[in-house]
């Protein structure tokens, strides 16, 4: 942890020679962990989105998209994926750190989304499987 400090401390030093202070270091720092933060949850949403994508050409993907609501409300999240994930990597440098914590959330509020339709998609195969392993008796007693 001494060593930690002894870089800060040296890193402070050479940035008054440029005129800034610690507060403008810390300002600096805060937003580099934001940009570290935005890269990590878009990269986390690509993955969610080709998961799905996968988990779509399965029979509970098949089952998800034949019933309209779910359908139209998966392709909206797709959709909003790919134009977020888009706009993020076509933006520059600058422009994402003045985005800052509310991109970094949408990126985040989105993953969620999506993760809910593939734990539904897997859900169903799931139910699929069980009901093609024992299927139900239609006996009522």
């Amino acid at each position: 942890m001494a060593a930690f400090w002894d870089i800060v401390g040296k890193a402070a030093n050479l940035l008054q020679l440029f005129g800034m202070d610690a507060v403008t270091l810390i300002a600096i720092a805060a937003s580099l962990l934001r940009f570290h933060e935005m890269n990590k949850e878009c990269r986390k949403l690509e993955e969610r989105v080709r998961m799905l994508r996968l988990l779509l050409n399965s029979p509970g993907g098949y089952w998800v998209m034949q019933h309209l609501e779910l359908g139209h409300l998966l392709t909206t999240a797709l959709k909003e994926a790919h134009e977020l994930v888009e706009s993020y990597n076509r933006s520059t440098l600058f422009a994402r750190l003045r985005r800052g914590r509310g991109m970094a959330t949408r990126l985040r509020d989105l993953r969620s989304s999506i993760d809910s339709y593939c734990s539904l998609i897997v859900s169903v195969n799931a139910f699929i499987l069980v009901v093609e392993a024992d299927p139900p008796s239609l006996v009522i007693r």
